[in-house]
């Protein structure tokens, strides 16, 4: 079964699957804000999302071997996200190695918001004066900042609670 959500951190990505297991559906890949999923028990599964940038392929490999010794499954990635399941309980991170990679997937999305929005204003004033063309790529880069901002609220929020010690 394929279903469309599309969430705006790692943690949603977690929360959205419990709710989907706890419903009888086990998660199996992630494209692009579209999920596939497998019929399962009710609560089977406890998912977590580990995060790859920066890895080479050994190295997330041998992640892979280590956590499947520990009865962690690998069931799928998405760009540099991986997703993870057990029938028990399981953490990837501590709380501070968390918060840790928020803050660290955080720090680029300011200056990449800002300077999508003046590409979004430099292009819409191409449109307006030299060629309507540039209108289409003006409504591309709307989007692309559009998202760009609403991945960073996401993540102010999802640090703010790490901090706060709310998740």
């Amino acid at each position: 079964m394929k279903k469309f959500n599309y969430t705006m951190n790692h943690k949603e990505d977690e929360a959205y699957m419990a709710e989907m297991c706890h419903k009888g559906l086990a998660a199996v890949s992630l494209v692009e804000g579209v999920w596939t999923f497998e019929p399962c028990r009710p609560d089977q599964y406890v998912y977590r999302v580990g995060y790859l940038r920066g890895m080479r392929k050994s190295e997330i490999e041998a992640q892979n071997r280590e956590l499947a010794a520990k009865g962690i499954t690998f069931v799928s990635r998405y760009s540099f996200w991986a997703i993870y399941r057990s029938e028990q309980d399981f953490q990837l991170y501590a709380p501070e190695e968390e918060l840790a990679l928020c803050q660290k997937i955080y720090r680029p999305m300011l200056p990449g918001s800002i300077l999508s929005w003046i590409a979004f204003l430099i292009t819409l004033w191409l449109a307006v004066k030299v060629s309507g063309w540039f209108g289409i790529l003006s409504v591309l880069l709307a989007v692309y900042a559009g998202i760009c901002t609403c991945l960073g609220i996401s993540y102010s929020r999802l640090i703010r609670r790490l901090k706060e010690g709310h998740i």
